[in-house]
């Protein structure tokens, strides 16, 4: 089977940053020295942030330098969103005050007191700024106030039930093309291939060639030969998020718009669909990362009516409101 795995940060799901509350973010001390590629409101956000997450998510993964764009935009959205939680913290009054961090501060120097570590040596460890540091710990402490009363039980079994298919442990069988640029390819080919993949899909569902013609006519992947057939694939921890999104959203005998992943442009076809049996109880640590994201999507949509998002265009980003990407 071809996989696609790609976790940001699980940090869960899309792909994503971890969202519970005491998960870090280290910066790399050079940061206040980088561009900047974007700011929320009056604060930067530097080049060295998206670039050493960037690094930390495509460790040990082949993805074609094409499609890092797309992910590098990812990144920097999933950077925004928590900035614009802390600025919704500060408005409505709930950011946890200065005394507050510098409580878990003490709190963190103690422990390293009594493993005879130095303050020092942990934050070179970390590779961060005690400016830094202390910007997380107020991220983790304002996150937690919002998350521990939103993870109620009849959210969760409310979500649960809407999203049955997505938890239950169900698998589909799918069928799929996979189109790459080409390895020296210019990052703008990347929208190219989107529009051939379109027009794929259009010979396709107009009846003109068949899935599995189409497969073997135009898939880079290993499939192709199969007529693109995967097997069964679960809704998590096997293909990139993207990618397993849309395939449990399909029908039967439907084939996906373009589907964007780092690894390429993918037309998915259900071919078939395996009910699962879990419940909530089997699958609440999932629910709760889902739940997290809904959650951070909220609070930063919120804000963004009352603090501006500028991008510098310095890096690749998402027209505002789109998946649309803006390259440099």
């Amino acid at each position: 089977m071809e996989r696609f795995v790609l976790r940001i940060f699980t940090l869960g799901c899309i792909c994503h940053l971890l969202l519970v509350a005491g998960e870090t973010m280290a910066q790399a001390p050079s940061a206040l020295t980088q561009e900047v590629v974007a700011t929320v409101g009056d604060e930067p956000i530097y080049a060295a942030e998206v670039t050493q997450l960037l690094n930390k998510v495509a460790r040990g993964h082949d993805v074609n330098p094409s499609v890092s764009p797309l992910l590098t935009a990812q990144i920097l959205e999933e950077i925004i969103d928590r900035r614009l939680v802390l600025a919704y913290a500060r408005r409505t009054g709930t950011a946890p005050t200065p005394a507050d961090i510098d409580l878990e501060l003490e709190k963190l120097k103690s422990k390293l007191l009594s493993r005879q570590q130095s303050w020092a040596d942990y934050l070179k460890s970390q590779s961060i700024t005690e400016i830094d540091l202390k910007r997380q710990i107020a991220w983790n402490l304002a996150w937690k106030k919002y998350f521990d009363p939103y993870i109620t039980e009849s959210r969760l079994e409310s979500y649960f039930q809407s999203h049955r298919r997505d938890f239950d442990g169900s698998k589909v069988s799918l069928s799929h093309i996979l189109l790459q640029p080409s390895k020296n390819a210019d990052p703008g080919a990347f929208e190219g291939i989107v529009n051939q993949a379109a027009a794929i899909r259009e010979e396709i569902v107009s009846g003109k060639i068949s899935f599995a013609e189409a497969a073997r006519k135009y898939s880079a992947g290993p499939s192709a030969k199969d007529g693109g057939q995967l097997g069964f694939i679960p809704r998590h921890g096997v293909m990139d998020e993207a990618f397993s999104r849309a395939a449990f959203e399909l029908e039967i005998g439907r084939v996906s718009e373009p589907v964007r992943t780092p690894f390429g442009v993918h037309l998915l076809r259900c071919d078939e669909i395996k009910p699962g049996e879990k419940q909530l109880k089997d699958v609440r640590k999932e629910i709760e990362e889902a739940l997290a994201r809904e959650l951070l999507e909220k609070l930063a949509q919120a804000e963004r009516g009352f603090t501006a998002v500028e991008y510098t265009g310095k890096t690749p980003y998402f027209k505002p409101g789109t998946r649309e990407l803006v390259m440099p």
